[in-house]
């Protein structure tokens, strides 16, 4: 079968896309990035698009020329950094249903989630209920998974964020004691293919989750065993109020580009639980199943380490090379005299200005990774001209050519992890 895809680089999507490969689909994937997504998944036919921009069924009819189905893995936590979830999760999925009607595309696959529904707290879950609600009604031969929290070998979101908690070395939660019942991401995957292959009968609605159900709490220590690390002596539950200007501060990174999974929708979520009502008959792998088929090793310590460190890492080069550009702005005539010659003041105000597009182009998730090479570029000119102008500085008490150094190895480590994917 010749299967669209969408979302097909995404942490589900990708895992669909190669489960479908291996039992002998073919698949065309959707995405933001055409480029990106022949990366991840190089042999699927790859059409770019933004969901935002697909407010009606004419709009799909390139898309859907010569498949025979749909998996919609495609999905964003909440509104903001070119994300608008009415126009993205609700509207652009909706015309696709009709689409697929109109052109006789009869399979159609939704992943959806536990607690979806029109009167949700969330725009996440008002967003999928209505899109939900439309390819019930609209005749097709219609699945509708919904996952609980997926734990897969890569991690990105709520998962990251998981390992990110257990390797800090004290145990902080919030809503700790709230059930949060997971599922092996392979089993999602197989899940999907096993829709489009009519091995799940049209118009089913699936919860796809292992029957325990652990508290948050329990699955951080379980990651945190899985990760090799020694049992916290320490642990503790953030109050909800204590955690709010948290989620304020993430959902203004969200307007920036982060879709971190820190923003107030995964904390609202977690205040209800990830609770099925009902789980699916299919033989499902448990947490400790799935983190055993998946042995972890030093790379997942760094990265689950690093998780955290990231976003400080940045806010800590765009506060330099802020701070850097605003002083040397206020300050030129001093700048100007430790440089001396004609052309001083102007060369300073240059370099000012370069710092502070610097500082504020790192801020941007999408120039983030061009601005810290941008950094490294520069420091090391920093560097190398400030030997050659004035080589006094490298003796001087503050150091001020020597802290370029760490500058700059600072810079070219947040380019080394700033990938998206």
């Amino acid at each position: 079968m010749r299967v669209l895809l969408l979302g097909g680089y995404g942490f589900i999507g990708r895992a669909v896309g190669e489960t479908l490969q291996r039992r002998g689909h073919d698949v065309i994937g959707w995405g933001r990035s055409a480029a990106l997504g022949r990366r991840l998944l190089p042999d699927a036919t790859w059409i770019e698009g933004d969901l935002g921009k697909m407010p009606d069924a004419s709009a799909w009819s390139t898309a859907l020329a010569g498949a025979d189905a749909v998996i919609n893995a495609s999905g964003a936590l909440q509104s903001g950094g070119g994300a608008n979830l009415r126009n993205s999760q609700g509207r652009a999925i909706v015309a696709l249903i009709d689409a697929c009607v109109q052109t006789g595309v009869r399979r159609f696959v939704q992943i959806s989630a536990p607690g979806a529904d029109a009167n949700a707290d969330t725009q996440f879950m008002t967003t999928k209920a209505i899109a939900d609600a439309h390819l019930r009604g609209s005749g097709l031969e219609w699945i509708i998974l919904r996952p609980a929290l997926v734990i897969g070998r890569n991690a990105y979101g709520g998962t990251a964020l998981i390992r990110a908690l257990a390797a800090l070395p004290i145990g902080i939660t919030v809503y700790g004691d709230r059930p949060v019942q997971c599922v092996s991401l392979d089993d999602v995957a197989a899940a999907c293919v096993d829709a489009i292959e009519s091995g799940i009968a049209a118009g089913a609605d699936l919860a796809l989750a292992s029957r325990e159900v652990p508290t948050l709490r329990d699955v951080i220590v379980t990651h945190r065993r899985w990760l090799g690390l020694p049992p916290v002596r320490l642990t503790f539950d953030l109050p909800a109020a204590l955690a709010a200007p948290i989620a304020w501060a993430a959902d203004l990174a969200g307007w920036l580009g982060w879709r971190s999974p820190l923003r107030s929708t995964a904390l609202n979520v977690m205040r209800h639980g990830v609770l099925t009502d009902e789980v699916t008959g299919r033989p499902l792998a448990s947490l400790a199943q799935t983190l055993a088929a998946n042995p972890a090793g030093l790379q997942d310590r760094i990265a689950a380490r690093l998780f955290m460190l990231q976003p400080m890492l940045v806010l800590a080069l765009a506060g330099l090379w802020i701070g850097s550009g605003v002083v040397g702005l206020i300050e030129t005539s001093r700048a100007a005299a430790i440089i001396g010659g004609s052309a001083a003041a102007a060369l300073v105000q240059a370099c000012s200005i370069i710092d502070l597009l610097l500082g504020g182009a790192i801020l941007v998730r999408a120039w983030a990774r061009p601005a810290a090479l941008g950094m490294a570029v520069v420091s090391a000119a920093y560097l190398i001209g400030g030997s050659l102008v004035t080589p006094s500085l490298w003796l001087d008490p503050l150091a001020p050519l020597l802290k370029i150094v760490p500058a700059l190895v600072l810079a070219l480590i947040a380019a080394a992890i700033l990938d998206r994917r």
